[in-house]
């Protein structure tokens, strides 16, 4: 997916999971208008109306920036007087949360403003769709992606019935091999394939129930693989708790008497070291990973200099996440 595609889908799944979050919903603004530009960049500098020189200006954003950008989409493309203002606004909106000041603007004008972003991009692949709860919702794709999610809600719903089953019939989890043939014993009466969905074997089991335990075959077949079918599924809960086969917890966290995490004027220098060794840049997770410090911690220092001018806030374009960009240390 294109870079501006990405941003865009990045702005739907912010604005999605912001709530009433006006940093967060600022944030999606952040990430629509990142989308915009990234597209107006590409589509100028594959303009062959426009010189040579200017192809290759346009993709200089420190060079070209918003006035100069929207000027040509207005030239050589459809950009209306109308449009070109709500960019405008859009990005001395983006301008004041990238300096770290409150974003001021209405969840309803950044849904309209990522509606506008998507109609200028020609897209149709991040349409959003209003929710139960007046929120958009985010939805990439259709066709298969809804059949997929279909058949995944119907496998969860599957195995959450076949644990309240196990729970009922084998509450102590000390006979799961009997009543696993007990289970096959009535596939022979027409109820194949429930000894596979007791021990999680979803996709089989619900093969053997449609076919017969696959015309009896398999049921037969099915009464010699039991055991292991039954220690195959224990092992995997056994793994999923944590324990080894003698019940003994695996894994163990290993705990230092005494760690040092840097804080305020030490965790300021720590975070610009890690920048500088990253090229000037860092988002708040690897300034967590480098420091040990919390997420708060972090994003509290990194909002100070934002404020403070020593650093700058975008997208990565290439990830979409929200990066601080130390200037002076490029």
């Amino acid at each position: 997916m294109s870079n501006h595609l990405n941003k865009l889908q990045l702005g739907w799944e912010r604005l999605q999971k912001a709530g009433n979050d006006q940093e967060s919903i600022g944030y999606a603004l952040v990430s629509f208008h990142g989308a915009l530009e990234d597209y107006f960049r590409g589509w100028l500098a594959a303009n062959n109306l426009l010189s040579l020189e200017q192809r290759q200006r346009v993709q200089d954003r420190q060079e070209v920036q918003w006035k100069e950008l929207v000027d040509l989409m207005q030239e050589y493309g459809t950009l209306s007087d109308e449009a070109r203002q709500m960019i405008f606004n859009a990005n001395k909106q983006r301008q004041e949360v990238a300096h770290g000041n409150p974003f001021v603007g209405t969840r309803a004008e950044v849904e309209n403003y990522g509606r506008f972003v998507q109609e200028q991009i020609g897209t149709s692949s991040t349409a959003p769709t209003p929710s139960a709860s007046g929120y958009v919702s985010y939805q990439p794709n259709s066709g298969l992606s809804d059949i997929s999610a279909e058949i995944s809600k119907a496998f969860t719903t599957i195995s959450s019935g076949i644990d309240r089953l196990d729970q009922e019939i084998n509450p102590t989890g000390n006979n799961r091999l009997t009543i696993s043939y007990i289970l096959c014993g009535i596939g022979f009466i027409g109820f194949g394939g429930l000894h596979r969905l007791y021990n999680g074997k979803i996709a089989t089991g619900l093969l053997w129930l449609c076919t017969g335990g696959l015309f009896y075959v398999g049921q037969v077949y099915d009464l010699f693989l039991l055991p292991n079918m039954v220690n195959e599924y224990e092992k995997k809960l056994r793994a999923k708790a944590g324990v080894s086969s003698f019940g003994v917890p695996q894994n163990q966290p290993v705990v230092a008497s005494q760690v040092y995490r840097p804080s305020g004027n030490d965790l300021m220098i720590k975070l610009i070291e890690v920048a500088e060794s990253r090229g000037g840049s860092l988002t708040v997770t690897q300034g967590v990973k480098a420091t040990g410090a919390s997420f708060a911690e972090v994003e509290m220092v990194l909002k100070e200099m934002l404020k403070s001018g020593y650093v700058k806030i975008d997208n990565d374009p290439i990830s979409g996440a929200v990066t601080y960009y130390f200037h002076e240390l490029d």
